[in-house]
């Protein structure tokens, strides 16, 4: 929705409401959860409302933004929050500056971005947020548009910097990144290049942890992702073993607290899959622990009901032998029926 204001200010106000019904049946074979000791419930019902405020003059010297969430569940209490809230300034065509709550969006991958030093962190299940559930980090960022370079800077709190620096050389999008806070200094380079009308490759690397992909789309309409992410600080085998030993051995919480779903391994490879056709939409995603073999599999099927409302079924399973990363979930599956509504 387009609001025109007095003295030529325009007032932006759009935004998104769902619900969702998820059924989580626990797995009582995984060593993790026998005889569900968790007490995973076997359904919630979830509800949520994203609202965007966008006031702008009509020079654009200035913009405010403000994304408020508001999460409703009969599991958890009610909260409302502000995921972005920012003030830019635009006082030269080359610099902006921006103060506030900002959702930085780095990298190049589509499942994983080991070089989002300052953004949201991806679900490799979710990539694509279909709550608009990411939030944003306070800080004040100066973007520079010098000769073909952007470079943005960024002053984070407890003392904490960024800075990328961003180029287009010879029809390649190459960004260098880094971020000093009191844990130390993280390094990055992401790239991505478009060949012809339907292929894209991209690669990400920073300390220990490397991303190589591409995507294909195909006369169908039918596009591919595909990924590898190598992560130097996932579990090593041993590391793996021990959850198991101690699950074993009766000691629950530690092997609980020692789990981390997409942690447990160094190698992954992720494959998806999407196929729109008319009023819906199908997509596949599977994510593979190349040490273990073992799968997450998720399967979304939506339907256009309107062009303002979209119905959706979501079906993720988990494969692998018994003592494999994903056979060790707590739920045996997760079926999930969403309704979303846009404004």
């Amino acid at each position: 929705m387009v609001i025109p204001l007095f003295f030529a200010v325009t007032l932006r106000v759009f935004g998104s409401a769902g619900a969702e019904a998820a059924l989580t049946p626990p797995n009582n074979a995984s060593p993790l959860n026998p005889n569900n000791v968790a007490a995973i419930p076997y359904s919630t019902n979830t509800a949520d409302a994203n609202t965007i405020v966008e006031v702008m003059p009509e020079d654009k010297a200035w913009k405010f933004r403000l994304k408020a969430r508001a999460d409703a569940s009969d599991r958890t209490a009610e909260h409302i929050e502000a995921g972005e809230a920012l003030l830019q300034l635009n006082p030269k065509p080359w610099l902006d500056l921006t103060a506030g709550r900002v959702i930085e969006k780095w990298g190049t991958g589509y499942a994983w971005n080991p070089t989002s030093f300052i953004g949201p962190k991806k679900n490799p299940a979710d990539p694509n947020d279909r709550l608009s559930a990411y939030t944003g980090l306070e800080m004040i960022k100066t973007d520079l548009f010098l000769r073909g370079t952007n470079i943005s800077l960024y002053a984070l709190q407890h003392a904490a910097f960024a800075a990328r620096v961003y180029r287009l050389v010879k029809d390649t999008d190459i960004s260098l990144v880094m971020r000093h806070d009191r844990n130390g200094t993280q390094q990055g380079i992401a790239v991505a290049r478009v060949f012809g009308d339907a292929l894209e490759l991209h690669a990400e690397a920073a300390r220990r942890k490397v991303l190589l992909g591409g995507q294909y789309t195909f006369k169908s309409s039918l596009n591919v992702v595909a990924e590898l992410y190598r992560s130097g600080d996932g579990a090593t085998a041993s590391e793996m073993r021990s959850v198991c030993q101690l699950a074993e051995n009766g000691d629950l919480r530690e092997a609980n607290a020692r789990y981390a779903p997409l942690q447990m391994a160094r190698n992954y490879a992720f494959l998806r899959g999407d196929l729109p056709f008319g009023k819906n939409d199908v997509e596949l995603i599977t994510i593979t622990n190349l040490r273990d073999r073992s799968s997450i599999i998720r399967a979304t099927y939506s339907r256009k009901l309107s062009p303002r409302i979209n119905a959706y079924l979501i079906e993720t399973e988990f494969a692998g032998k018994r003592a494999s990363e994903f056979a060790l979930i707590q739920i045996a599956r997760q079926t999930i029926f969403g309704l979303r509504v846009y404004f």
